[in-house]
């Protein structure tokens, strides 16, 4: 397969930001997704949340991720000659219906065919919307050339449940929770065996306690790891080198058929560069350990 092992999840810009600013992420956006042979550019709906408890990071409206893709992807072939297919992240339940295919549609003729619906963010909230099994089901009737992604979070409960109706409705992969250790991973792929499919895990580095306050908001679980005032980011990478060796361990184990890629996430706009730092820690596992087992560790994208 290609570079679909590893995608690469950015957050919009700003609507407040200039246009000069903005340009100047873009290109350092490109400059990552090059230098790493990245293809997959996952764009998340990013949306004011109903969660509970306190955002340390403020709500800002972002530029819509199907402009920005566009913008993007335009960016890169005209400067670089190099070639971006995004990923467009929808948050399904909050649009009624009959605007969730309006909105779609929209989106479809721009030439973007992967996709992401994302749920509600509170069970206990009535959304106006579709759930996201309906809208997958009813998108994949419609457009049969499209990909679709879902999300799993790995220590929720019923999660395999509720995997498996995603996957009945149509759903081609799905994109993990950021995790910072593999224990609810290792026994959710445990319970999937027999099962054939294609996860991307999550990892994204921080940098500061707002970075590990903000994921404890998101609802990350943070159980089993522990993050110190003086060295997160470090300790961080090294939550993630374990995850990243794990995952390609799970990978060459004969007896799953559930084959696991890596999402990395920035979390926020001033982590591109250790993120990067990321994507290479990724490659470069995958690829020593294609080099030690001369064997294939992703025997089909997700994507």
């Amino acid at each position: 397969m290609d570079r679909g092992d590893i995608l690469f999840e950015v957050i919009c810009p700003p609507i407040t930001w200039s246009q000069a600013k903005k340009e100047d992420f873009i290109r350092k956006i490109c400059k990552i997704m090059i230098s790493r042979s990245l293809k997959y550019l996952n764009l998340p709906h990013i949306v004011d949340e109903n969660r509970e408890g306190h955002r340390v990071y403020n709500f800002s409206p972002k530029q819509e991720n199907y402009i920005f893709a566009k913008e993007i992807t335009e960016y890169c072939k005209v400067n670089f000659n190099y070639n971006i297919e995004p990923i467009i992240n929808i948050v399904v339940p909050i649009m009624d219906r009959k605007k969730f295919f309006e909105h779609f549609g929209k989106v479809y003729d721009l030439g973007y065919k992967n996709f992401i619906f994302v749920g509600k963010d509170r069970s206990d909230i009535e959304y106006p919307g579709y759930e996201v099994t309906e809208a997958c089901f009813q998108i994949k009737n419609r457009y049969p050339d499209v990909k679709i992604g879902g999300i799993v979070i790995f220590h929720r409960e019923n999660e395999i449940k509720r995997m498996l109706k995603k996957i009945e409705s149509g759903m081609d992969f799905f994109v993990s929770q950021i995790i910072y250790d593999t224990f609810d991973l290792k026994m959710f792929v445990d319970n999937l065996k027999e099962l054939e499919l294609f996860i991307y895990v999550s990892i994204a580095p921080l940098s500061s306690k707002r970075d590990v306050e903000f994921v404890k908001w998101l609802g990350v679980n943070l159980k089993k790891v522990r993050f110190d005032q003086e060295d997160i980011q470090n300790q961080s990478l090294g939550y993630i080198r374990n995850v990243i060796s794990d995952v390609l361990q799970i990978n060459l184990s004969r007896d799953s058929k559930v084959f696991l890629g890596f999402n990395v996430e920035h979390i926020t706009y001033n982590n591109l560069e250790i993120s990067d730092k990321v994507i290479g820690l990724v490659s470069l596992s995958i690829e020593n350990l294609r080099l030690l087992k001369r064997k294939p560790l992703f025997r089909f994208s997700g994507i």
